[in-house]
């Protein structure tokens, strides 16, 4: 009797740590996607302007700011770079070639 209550019990401590991970997993999901969402927004609000999309406020391009900095940083980059495509492609691959 107290292995089949070890065993149930050990059985509902796995399936709480997986619905647990299940969980994380989708927050960090949705987490990823609301940030692509503000990314693009936050482009659409600066570059709109050379589409005839009206500027954006000053508080929510300052808001969204913050988002960008790894975009910007590959922005540099590439402007470094010039026009180097191979050497882009095998920079984003990852280790010194």
């Amino acid at each position: 009797m107290l292995r089949f209550l070890r065993r149930l019990l050990g059985e509902a401590k796995a399936f709480i740590t997986g619905m647990q991970e299940a969980l994380i997993e989708q927050s960090v999901e949705v987490l990823e996607l609301e940030l692509l969402e503000l990314e693009h927004a936050f482009l659409s609000l600066v570059l709109g302007s050379l589409v005839g999309l009206p500027l954006a406020p000053m508080g929510v391009a300052a808001e969204l700011a913050p988002l960008l900095e790894g975009e910007t940083r590959i922005l540099f980059e590439r402007t470094w770079r010039g026009a180097d495509a191979i050497a882009d492609l095998f920079s984003r691959m990852g280790g010194e070639w």
